[in-house]
């Protein structure tokens, strides 16, 4: 009994080394071609911290540092991995999605927020987790489901972002979907 103990006790330790040396590269190598897929929808907006089971609402109010700009996006798949064989997804491989069709996307303020003209494209205020904003993304070769951001700048006071992100296609057409976070106070 004690000897089955100790096995499996290794084992799993064994096993825990083994995982924790896989590194995001690895993984990526491992997780198949995204899928050729047009963006249809914005499906939500919302925003952290994430407490007591529930996302922040536009009557919280939050601290800066806490506060992060999650979009939900909808994809209708074209073609399967561009053509490639279809690999056996990693459990860690979150599905990503080429999308072409897409030119750019925008914030617009539609409310008054720390001194910003109502109408302003604010997007220039919204980080992606690699540091750049999102006003500068143009490649959409690797687009998953969601999509996190954090906010710039450090609002003067306490302010809630009244917004509508749109979505411009080279086609011309574009999609929309406003949203209201909480009040956001200085730290």
């Amino acid at each position: 009994m004690k000897t089955r103990l100790i096995i499996v006790t290794l084992s799993f330790i064994f096993l825990g080394g083994i995982f924790s040396c896989i590194n995001d590269n690895q993984i990526d190598s491992e997780c198949p071609y995204p899928d050729l897929a047009e963006l249809d929808s914005i499906n939500q907006i919302f925003f952290s911290p994430y407490l007591n089971k529930e996302y922040s609402t536009k009557t919280d109010t939050v601290d800066f540092k806490d506060f992060k700009f999650h979009i939900e996006f909808g994809f209708e798949k074209i073609q399967r991995n561009n053509g490639q064989t279809e690999t056996p997804r990693n459990p860690v491989c979150e599905p990503e999605y080429d999308v072409q069709d897409i030119s750019n996307i925008a914030i617009i303020l539609t409310g008054n927020y720390d001194g910003i003209q109502i109408g302003s494209d604010v997007s220039y205020l919204f980080l992606l987790p690699d540091g750049s904003s999102i006003n500068r993304l143009r490649e959409f070769s690797r687009m998953k489901q969601y999509m996190t951001l954090n906010l710039r700048d450090k609002p003067s006071t306490i302010s809630q972002l009244k917004t509508e992100m749109v979505i411009f296609f080279v086609d011309g057409s574009q999609i929309k979907k406003q949203s209201i976070s909480p009040f956001i106070k200085p730290d």
